[in-house]
């Protein structure tokens, strides 16, 4: 099973590359990187934490029919964040576009002129609808590996847990610097995303 282990840090490097690239892409739409950064990591976040507590009584259901079922739908799961993340490098580039769309002003108390109240509801609304589905997926990612490899023996529950999750972890601390010192430098924004997707098809 220590291919798992491999394949789950792989992951994890795959969700960095992704959100230092969602933050770049999303500074384009909010028009400052502070915005773009809170929001990303913040439905990055909620995103973990609702696809793993969600994918819980799911795949339990599943495994009771069939034991392999965690593994198969892990597969599954890694398949559609790929392709979403393939969708998202590929839209990214166009939401300039759609932000100034969206865009409309009002006069504020100082007289400058601001966004209007739906103009940055639009935007975080579009923001979040993009990224929610594929955060919720990564989410359950760990669940469904921890219900396969536990399986009935609930006593190692918290070891496999532990490991897998501090591997996802390493990945990510990976994946981190190795997209803002390597990927990001030697071959852009695109080209970047799309070795985050070749980590999901490969997973």
């Amino acid at each position: 099973m220590t291919w798992i282990y491999l394949f789950f840090f792989l992951s994890g490097a795959s969700g960095l590359i992704y959100q230092v690239a969602w933050v770049r892409g999303f500074a384009n739409v909010f028009g400052n990187t502070i915005h773009s950064s809170a929001l990303v990591t913040s439905v990055f976040m909620l995103g973990l934490g609702l696809g793993s507590y969600f994918a819980g009584p799911f795949i339990d259901r599943r495994f009771r029919r069939d034991p392999s079922a965690p593994l198969r739908y892990y597969a599954y799961a890694e398949f559609a964040i790929g392709a979403w993340g393939l969708g998202l490098a590929l839209l990214l580039p166009e939401l300039e576009g759609w932000s100034a769309a969206l865009s409309a002003y009002t006069t504020g108390k100082e007289g400058w002129q601001e966004l209007s109240f739906f103009s940055h509801a639009a935007r975080y609304a579009l923001a979040v609808a993009l990224l929610a589905p594929i955060t919720l997926l990564m989410g359950a990612t760990l669940t469904l590996l921890v219900r396969f490899l536990v399986a009935t023996n609930l006593h190692l529950s918290g070891w496999h847990a532990g490991i897998l999750y501090g591997l996802n972890t390493l990945g990510a601390a990976c994946g981190s610097l190795l997209v803002d010192f390597f990927l990001m430098p030697t071959m852009g924004v695109l080209s970047t995303q799309r070795t985050a997707v070749f980590l999901n098809i490969a997973c």
